[in-house]
């Protein structure tokens, strides 16, 4: 079974720090190294990493090499390596058990994202129920406040006529008046 080492294992192992194992990872990936990260972007090393940085240190201690020339090294190694393995591996592919471990862990990890994002889809549902809600509500509300505002129009135009009305009666009455008041001044 591969084994997996957090950053923390990895500068337990070397007795380094975590600015040293970043400088040692970032080097080798600057040279075209692949360090795995997972689903949050940290990186991940398995046992081939563990070898790798051992190789560069043992590498680097080398009277004349440079951390540059150490990565070079350990990178034409690194290549040579997967080079004679791959040449001398024809057989047809088998999943091993630690593919289907690696496997179930993304396939969990999967799940619990899956499960994760409908969780959130449901939380959204009941947002946009609850809105709907509240906008019924301000719409009703806002229809009570027009037909109010329209029963006061109503009203009010009622009460002008009204109005109106009296006014043209008492003007009709007046004038009614002051015709009848001159016709009695001519009698006489």
């Amino acid at each position: 079974m591969t084994e997996i080492y957090s950053p923390s294992d990895v500068q337990k192992l070397f007795e380094i720090d975590a600015s040293t194992l970043r400088k040692y990872a970032t080097l080798l990936e600057g040279h075209g190294y692949h360090v795995h990260r997972n689903n949050r972007g940290h990186r991940v090393y398995f046992e081939k990493d563990v070898h790798t940085f051992r190789k560069l240190m043992e590498f680097s201690k080398h009277e004349g090499m440079t951390m540059e020339k150490s990565a070079e090294a350990v990178l034409k190694l690194v290549s040579e390596k997967n080079n004679r393995c791959s040449v001398t591996e024809e057989e047809p592919i088998q999943i091993t058990s630690d593919q289907v471990v690696e496997h179930n862990c993304n396939h969990e990890e999967l799940m619990e994202r899956i499960e994760h994002l409908e969780q959130i889809n449901l939380d959204l549902i009941k947002l946009l129920k609850e809105k709907a809600v509240r906008e019924a509500y301000q719409e009703e509300k806002i229809n009570q406040i027009l037909r109010h505002v329209e029963r006061i129009d109503h009203l009010e135009s009622d009460r002008i006529r009204n109005i109106e009305e009296e006014t043209r009666m008492q003007i009709a009455a007046a004038s009614h008046k002051k015709w009848w008041n001159w016709f009695i001044f001519k009698k006489s």
